[in-house]
């Protein structure tokens, strides 16, 4: 996140320069900062139900003696209803920056640069065969799923802001090119951590889709507020829709995001 920041940084202070030297006053930038509400049909990625990620992972002999220890010298296996039902991600901080052109006092173009974290939580369950277990019921432990997305979002913005005073209502439409990357993926259970993928060691992950890109659009609705003569605030709420590989098929045609934006341009 540091490193991110001081890359923004840095930008934003070559892009003030070089329009700071431009005679035309028509050239605007600015910095973003926001949220991000990734559609959940995509974490089902992280579920460890993809190329059976997770079975593969517990059961591999290594894996499966330590896990056996942990459990106190006890067998186990994998139920098949193991997998969470309702995996999404959390709200991730978007953090970008904006270049763009004032063509009249009313209709702006501009171009978006927009990095995110994406974090996905959830649990997954083991029965483990307990010969002191005298119950019908089995013996169920309950183990963590953890991973770290990166995203990176380029938009091309049109929008109008329509006639007010200081605070204006602005509305427009935005073509998205957007790029994907697992940073982290791994299963927790007994104490005991397992990697599913790690970008240190991406061998065993060679057939698995663990990046992608696509396209797609979106709207923008939201306010102008002019600060003061050289700097204007802008509040964007951005659904939009885009179609990406993430390895498996998606059985939905709608798969919404929202990206709530907050942009301080120098214009």
């Amino acid at each position: 996140m540091k490193k991110r920041l001081t890359l923004l940084a840095l930008l934003t202070i070559l892009i003030c320069s070089t329009v700071t030297a431009q005679k035309d006053k028509a050239l605007f930038f600015g910095v973003n900062v926001g949220t991000k509400l990734a559609n959940k049909n995509y974490a089902i990625r992280y579920s460890g139900l993809y190329q059976n990620e997770l079975e593969n992972t517990l059961l591999t002999t290594y894996n499966y003696n330590q896990i056996y220890m942990a459990l106190g010298d006890k067998n186990f296996y994998l139920p098949y209803d193991a997998f969470p039902t309702n995996i999404k991600y959390s709200p991730g901080l978007l953090t970008g920056i904006t270049l763009g052109y004032q063509v009249n006092p009313n209709f702006q173009m501009s171009m978006d640069a927009n990095f995110n974290k994406l974090k996905v939580r959830d649990a997954f369950t083991i029965y483990v065969d307990d010969p002191s277990n005298w119950t019908s019921e089995p013996v169920i432990k309950v183990g963590q799923l953890y991973a770290e997305e990166s995203r990176f979002d380029g938009r091309f913005n049109l929008d109008y802001v329509f006639d007010g005073g200081k605070a204006r209502f602005m509305a427009g439409v935005s073509g998205l090119f957007t790029a994907w990357r697992i940073d982290e993926q791994f299963a927790t259970i007994q104490g005991y951590t397992m990697q599913l993928f790690t970008v240190h060691s991406p061998t065993n992950n060679i057939t698995n889709t663990v990046s992608g890109m696509g396209w797609g659009g979106g709207i923008n609705i939201g306010c102008e507020y002019r600060v003061n003569d050289k700097i204007v605030s802008q509040i964007l709420y951005q659904p939009y829709q885009t179609k990406v590989d993430y390895g498996f098929t998606i059985n939905k045609k709608l798969l919404i995001q929202h990206d709530l934006t907050v942009r301080f341009l120098w214009k």
